[in-house]
């Protein structure tokens, strides 16, 4: 009791919890079912917004000047393997190991050359590779200030001179629409999470500086507590255009999503393209 009553308290911004839900192997088979089902939250896009992605990806960087594309977090390949299929040298980047093998195998079933990497994308070593990197559905958000400060500097240091990112982030329009709660309940028979049954905490917090967190506490029947922080930071244009101008970054141009619609005022999120200095 007294371990839960220590979990159940506000973290720090940014605090992580008992377990990362992406590393946690008992969610394993959950988190690669994500990528698949766009009703789960966090999971990957539908098939149809993919394509059109790439479709924008190939008119902002034709394969035939940005040939070397680094997919930041590209979980089971969704976007990388489409990317490979319209000629981009491709290189995969992710932590989450059931991802990273589900991906390695759908490239050899369809004979694509793309290099998958297990890694954490805060500290891989990439030396002037590449021509475009991506940080796509709004991955940048959920990572510290000084986590993000890394992974601008690891991207800034593996693209060629001119080289650029598309990433998506959430807005500040977002963190405005944001509804603090507190509720529990108990597991269902067919829980995609665990077949052993526990209640849930949840608890989804507003903290200055524009973060917020989500917050799930699972407690199990044999006094297994298990704890998953998934933190957002949301942006507003003027403050991301500083931060990546902090890391060696211009600001290039702002749009409404990833697949290059017109940019709206008061969206929930947005995607900018960088250009390294």
């Amino acid at each position: 009791m007294e371990r839960l009553l220590e979990i159940a308290k506000n973290p720090e911004p940014f605090e992580e919890g008992t377990q990362e839900i992406w590393l946690d192997p008992d969610r394993a088979d959950f988190v690669l079912k994500s990528h698949f089902d766009e009703n789960i939250p966090g999971g990957s896009r539908e098939s149809s917004f993919i394509d059109e992605t790439v479709d924008f990806i190939n008119k902002l960087a034709p394969v035939e000047k940005y040939k070397k594309v680094i997919d930041l977090g590209c979980g089971p390949g969704l976007y990388s393997q489409i990317l490979a299929f319209r000629g981009y040298d491709v290189v995969g980047v992710d932590f989450n190991k059931k991802s990273i093998e589900y991906a390695i195998n759908e490239a050899k079933k369809k004979d694509l050359s793309i290099d998958y990497r297990i890694e954490d994308i805060t500290n891989i070593e990439i030396e002037d590779d590449f021509d475009l990197a991506l940080l796509i559905y709004q991955i940048y958000s959920v990572f510290s200030p000084e986590k993000r400060k890394k992974i601008l500097s690891n991207v800034h240091r593996g693209l060629k001179s001119g080289g650029l990112v598309l990433l998506d982030v959430l807005s500040e329009t977002s963190y405005e629409k944001f509804s603090q709660n507190l509720m529990w309940s108990l597991s269902r028979k067919d829980d995609p999470l665990s077949n052993r049954e526990y209640l849930t905490l949840y608890a989804s917090i507003k903290y200055p500086n524009k973060v917020t967190l989500a917050k799930n506490v699972l407690v199990f029947g044999d006094g297994e507590i298990v704890n998953y922080n998934y933190w957002n930071q949301h942006f507003s244009i003027g403050s991301l255009e500083k931060e990546v101008n902090d890391a060696g970054f211009t600001l290039e141009k702002v749009y409404a999503d990833v697949n290059g619609g017109d940019y709206v005022n008061n969206s929930e999120f947005f995607a900018a393209v960088l250009k390294k200095k």
